[in-house]
């Protein structure tokens, strides 16, 4: 899918902000910048939010700042992963250093973007410290929504 079908998706879904359920979020198995295999599950235990993106996409690098500021403020509690959808992997490290992004970066497969139910970009889902999506946004995240949605799932007593 090119980045304007993306575009015209993103547009036209209405799911921004929804809550997910508690659905057991999809593993990923996704090779890092480095090459090194990461696991969604490796992170069990505290929140993640993975957000789908790409270079191109005019939204995702706009946010990207916030990403970075949330990650670095998280003192571990929580995790932040970004997940590229860019055809060519080889724009993700020169844009990640030129942002002075330092989340973890991984480079989206076609079983990555069907199990997310990917469908335009940004994409964004919080998964819970026991893995079950809590929420799910498609299009521009809201910081501050965001990091209540992050504090809510702190403050939970786990199941």
């Amino acid at each position: 899918m090119n980045r304007f079908s993306f575009a015209a998706l993103a547009l036209a879904l209405a799911a921004c902000g929804s809550p997910a359920g508690s659905r057991q979020a999809p593993e990923l198995v996704l090779p890092d910048l480095a090459g090194k295999t990461v696991n969604l599950s490796s992170f069990r235990g505290r929140p993640v939010l993975v957000n789908f993106w790409a270079t191109w996409c005019d939204t995702c690098r706009e946010e990207m700042p916030a990403l970075e500021k949330l990650f670095r403020r998280s003192d571990g509690r929580f995790a932040v992963i970004g997940v590229s959808l860019d055809e060519n992997a080889a724009l993700v490290p020169p844009f990640a250093r030129k942002h002075g992004l330092t989340f973890p970066l991984l480079i989206a497969d076609r079983k990555a973007v069907a199990g997310y139910a990917v469908r335009g970009l940004p994409t964004a889902y919080l998964i819970d410290a026991e893995g079950r999506i809590s929420r799910r946004w498609v299009g521009a995240l809201d910081v501050r929504t965001l990091e209540n949605d992050i504090l809510a799932l702190l403050n939970r007593r786990p199941s």
